[in-house]
């Protein structure tokens, strides 16, 4: 590990600690700013994600009739609640 490359591990650091400090405000513009940034670089992407669930992404629910028949407490049983494989 050179020189320089000691300086930008160090770099990368202290920017880490300066964004996540600021992100923790509920302060202005800067703040939100660093916030998404920090959601940004710290995103899992979705191969990767091990709390991604198949069946909840392939958004099994209730179409919108039947959500409103729920609401009103009218839903029967009557279709099969979908089975995971």
């Amino acid at each position: 590990m050179g020189r320089g490359s000691r300086w930008l591990a160090d770099a990368k650091a202290k920017l880490g600690v300066y964004l996540g400090q600021r992100a923790s405000r509920h302060g202005g513009v800067v703040d939100r700013l660093c916030r998404r940034l920090l959601d940004r670089a710290m995103a899992l992407p979705p191969e990767e994600d091990f709390l991604r669930d198949d069946w909840v992404d392939s958004d099994l629910g209730f179409d919108p009739d039947e959500l409103e028949r729920y609401q009103r407490g009218e839903l029967e049983d009557t279709a099969p609640t979908p089975q995971r494989e």
